[in-house]
């Protein structure tokens, strides 16, 4: 599990005094727009996906100040588990897919806001470790059913989950092949993955034939990122396609 954090919260966002308080009511936003992590942002990331990323940011910060003094900073439960990007979706009112790409950009080192650490997950108790007085006798039951099925012919049996991430995979790229701009090809398998979990890959594929056809009098420089155009699910929305107008005849005079 990771466990995010806003990078220099204590230093950055608080002062002498604001430390001292158990909770807050609101917290210090750095002026001007000349840091190396808002030009980064800007210049770095497609517009749409930058003031998303913003917007996440501030919402992550206004939910993060009104935690109690250890935890501010943290996005952490008070069991003291990390919280989910699920859970910080539904806190900020954010689309989760808008909400991780937002992380990723985040993180990036080029912006360097959010940083995430991997916490190893709390252990439950073993199922061998029965306590003393509990009722169970240990022993009963040991040894049944030992050796059933032993001998039967299991070469060449794949693992089914691995068969179907292995297509999925494979449907992704498809996919990716299929847009007319290819652009920042990691996010875009991530959002192209997202939208295959509902959508199947050919029906996507007709859509971006459809589409590829509708902008091939455009500039592909000015086209969304693949990324963008899936996170959105822009591939769900109907096609429109626009013919160039007929050139006007010359006249003979």
């Amino acid at each position: 599990m990771k466990l995010y954090e806003i990078k220099k919260w204590s230093e950055v966002f608080e002062n002498a005094d604001s430390r001292k308080r158990q909770r807050l009511g609101f917290y210090y936003m750095p002026s001007g727009c000349d840091s190396s992590g808002y030009l980064g942002l800007m210049s770095e990331f497609e517009p749409a996906e930058a003031w998303q990323a913003y917007g996440i940011f501030v919402a992550l910060c206004q939910h993060t100040a009104t935690m109690t003094k250890d935890l501010r900073g943290k996005f952490q439960n008070t069991d003291g588990t990390p919280m989910t990007t699920k859970r910080l979706a539904l806190i900020v009112r954010a689309d989760l897919s808008i909400l991780e790409r937002s992380l990723e950009i985040l993180m990036d080192q080029r912006v360097a806001w959010v940083s995430a650490v991997d916490v190893p997950p709390i252990c439950q108790q073993s199922a061998s470790d029965v306590p003393q007085n509990s009722g169970f006798v240990q022993g009963q039951g040991q040894g049944q059913g030992q050796g059933e099925g032993q001998g039967e012919d299991i070469v060449g049996s794949e693992d089914p989950l691995k068969e179907k991430e292995k297509k999925l995979k494979e449907d992704a790229e498809r996919v990716y092949q299929n847009y007319p701009r290819k652009k920042c090809k990691q996010p875009a398998l991530k959002a192209i993955t997202k939208a295959l979990k509902v959508t199947p890959a050919d029906q996507i594929i007709e859509h971006l034939k459809l589409y590829s056809e509708s902008v091939k009098y455009k500039d592909h420089n000015y086209l969304p990122h693949p990324a963008t155009y899936f996170n959105e699910g822009r591939h769900l929305e109907p096609v429109e396609i626009i013919t160039p107008p007929k050139p006007k005849p010359q006249s003979m005079i």
